[in-house]
Formats: C-alpha cells, structure tokens, sequence
C-alpha cells in the first residue's frame, strides 16, 4: 500500500507543478468572469432581452391594410410611448418608400388576409441580421383588433394566454411537490453530469497517455523492480482521479461565485436560481466518482494496450464515443415508457453513468434503479482496472510500434502478478 501511495503522490504532485494543468483549470471561470464584467458594464438584462425581438422605437412604420382588418393604427413601443402606423396608399408606395428611405419598415395586408393569414413585411436596414424582427408592432396591432372582435376569453384561449396550475403529489407520501422542490431535484444530477462531461472533455486524453508516458521513456522495466504492476495501476487511476477532482474544484467553485454575483446583477433571470439539497448532491456525487473511476479505468486500459501517446489519444475517442452514447438516443431515456434500449444503456458500464444521469434529471429513474446502477459502475470500474493490471503485465515493455496481441493473451511473467 506504500508503494501505492507513492505513485499518487508522485503523479499528483507532477501533474499540478504543470502550467498547462492550472491554464485549463482557469481558462473556463476567468472566461466567465469576462462576460460578466462585459455583460454588467452593457447594462444587459437577461429578463428584458429575452423575447425583445428588433427594436422599431426610433424607426417610421407604414401599413396598407388592403383588407381593412386593422381598427386601430396606434400602439405603444418599447419607451411605452404612443407610436402611429403611416396610412399608405398602395403596396407599390409602400414598397417604393422602403426603397427610398422614406419608410424604415412597411407592413402589408392583402386583401384576402383572412385566407392567406400572412403579412409581408418590407424592410431596408443599413446592417441586415439573421435574426431581425420587425413584426412586434404589427402583432400588437391584429391581436388588439382580434380581442375586440370576440369574447376576451376567446382570445386569451386562442392566443395562448390562459394559465394552468398544476398540482403534483409525490408518490411516497402524498405531499404537494411544488416547483422549487422539482428544480431541487434537478440540480444534483445536472451538475454531476456538468462535471462529469467535463472530465471526459478536459481529462480524457490526458487519461489515455498517463500510462504511455513511461513506456515511450523507456523506464517502465526500472519502475516494475520496486513496484507491483497492480500496484501501479491502481496508483495511477487514483491519481489520475485526484489530479481531475482537483481540477473539477478550481473550476468549479470560481463559476459558482461568479454565478452567485451574476444573479445578483440580474445577468441571469431570477428563475435560473440553484437550490441545493445536501442529501441529493451527495447522492449523485457518489455517483459521480463512481463513473469517473470507470472512465479513468477504461482510459488506464486504452494507455496500456497502446504503443505510444500519439495511438493512445487516438483510441481514446472509441471510449469517449462509447460513454456520451446515450446522448444520441435521449429520447429513449426520456420517455414514459421503458423500454429495452433504456435499460441497456442505464446498466452498459461506459454509457450507465451518462444514461442514468439523463434519467434522473428527467424523474425517470426509481432509487432501486439508482443503486442498481451505482452497483454496476462500480463493479465494472473495478474489473476494468483489474483488466488493466492483467493487459500492463503483458505489454509493460513492449516498445513496437503495432499492439501485440499474441504477447498479450500469453502467460504473464510470475515476479508481476
């Protein structure tokens, strides 16, 4: 076990006297920090950007109302002040006045309006933009005059106004769930999943060539003198976690700081608020370690079988692929019903953690599922790193520049098990 300890040691230790190590890990929240320092001194608003659409305040509106649908011209813009519609003649004056500059935007209703149920909006902007939109004034014109024509609760049906209270009981106790409880729910596993496609985004390669490192130095026979093969597998998975929960932290603890002092900025909308349960984060924070020990012991494998750094990060992308798979079929995990493919993807070990996260962010996963999985990933976390020591032994000191398959399904040597 000491020797273990030395190899955790020896490989954290090395791992965070690297810049590069410390550059990653700040990158993301010092990029976070900008926008928010850029956001506040803006003046931006999330709650008044959202659905804002293209501001008309300070432009010249014309319609022709060739159907004579419209009852009223005037309404209020964004400064909440009285804005009049130009009455035009004709949609070829309308379209001429754009074109000259006379109008900035010049809204058209044909004739057979109510067949066609279109408007044809004209504009000439000085920059035109993919996601311009000059039909907030015209919108709040047919739907005055549509709520003057019916009944009002017609319209607010028809309009897609009328707000429903929904009323959920859980299932244990019959207590009333209420919405902060849902969003309490979502939190844990949403972060654990956060951090955990973080790992694999930031950590996989460098997982992968951990244990190519001494072999491409030529030192791995000196290291297997005075250390067991097992030993240093498990040392360098162990390691390997450290040095990622490390990094997770630095990441992780800024961004929350800098969220906490975004929301109090209105940057975000008071919506996009975190409520923490301490029972539930611990729960999916095991789970989260759980599958970051399976996903540091598949890498551990990919670094053994593989001759160099360069093949080991090529490989790596099969055992990525194979633990973001649930993401391609989400809408199996989400359904209401189960079916066979959510279970296979909830118990296959490299797509489980991802799989059952998904599952729980949704409601969809019972607890005895939840521990079922946890068993699963765990157990299949510590097979892969045996078969991890088992591969080493056998290609500890291979140096070829192709995987030999027939040295490694052959005996290994005694003095290494």
């Amino acid at each position: 076990m000491s020797k273990t300890t030395e190899v955790i040691r020896f490989e954290v230790m090395r791992s965070l006297k690297k810049p590069s190590f410390w550059i990653a890990a700040i990158l993301i929240p010092v990029g976070f920090a900008i926008y928010i320092c850029l956001a506040s001194l803006a003046g931006y608003n999330a709650e008044e950007a959202i659905g804002a659409g293209t501001d008309t305040t300070n432009l010249k509106l014309g319609v022709y109302d060739e159907a004579e649908y419209l009852k009223i011209k005037t309404f209020k813009n964004a400064d909440e002040k009285e804005q009049t519609l130009e009455q035009i003649d004709s949609k070829n004056d309308g379209i001429s006045a754009v074109k000259d500059k006379k109008l900035d935007v010049f809204y058209y209703i044909s004739k057979d309006f109510a067949e066609t149920k279109k408007v044809e909006i004209y504009v000439k902007p000085t920059e035109s933009s993919l996601i311009d939109d000059y039909s907030a004034p015209i919108r709040t014109l047919l739907a005055t005059t549509a709520a003057a024509n019916i009944d009002a609760i017609d319209f607010a049906v028809v309009s897609n106004m009328v707000s429903y209270d929904t009323t959920t009981y859980d299932a244990a106790d019959d207590h009333v769930i209420d919405e902060n409880e849902k969003i309490k729910q979502i939190i844990a596993p949403g972060l654990a999943l956060v951090c955990f496609y973080i790992l694999i985004v930031v950590l996989g390669s460098r997982l992968t060539a951990a244990m190519v490192e001494e072999k491409e130095n030529r030192i791995s026979e000196l290291i297997l003198t005075s250390i067991k093969p097992s030993e240093l597998i498990i040392g360098k998975i162990i390691s390997m976690m450290i040095v990622g929960i490390i990094q997770l932290i630095v990441l992780v603890i800024p961004m929350l700081v800098l969220y906490k002092i975004a929301q109090n900025g209105n940057i975000f909308p008071d919506w996009l608020k975190l409520t923490f349960d301490p029972i539930s984060i611990a729960q999916y924070m095991i789970l989260l370690i759980a599958s970051y020990f399976l996903f540091t012991a598949l890498c551990i494998v990919v670094g053994v079988i593989s001759p160099t750094a360069k093949d080991a990060n090529s490989y790596s992308g099969f055992i990525v692929i194979s633990v973001i798979l649930p993401i391609f079929f989400i809408s199996a995990l989400i359904s209401n019903d189960s079916n066979a493919l959510t279970y296979i993807l909830s118990y296959f070990p490299p797509s489980a953690p991802i799989a059952l996260l998904i599952r729980a962010i949704m409601g969809k996963l019972p607890t005895w599922e939840y521990f079922i999985g946890l068993i699963d990933i765990i157990v299949s976390g510590l097979l892969v790193a045996k078969i991890a020591t088992y591969i080493f032994c056998k290609n500890a000191i291979e140096f070829t520049p192709k995987i030999n398959f027939k040295k490694l399904f052959s005996k290994p040597r005694k003095n290494w098990k």
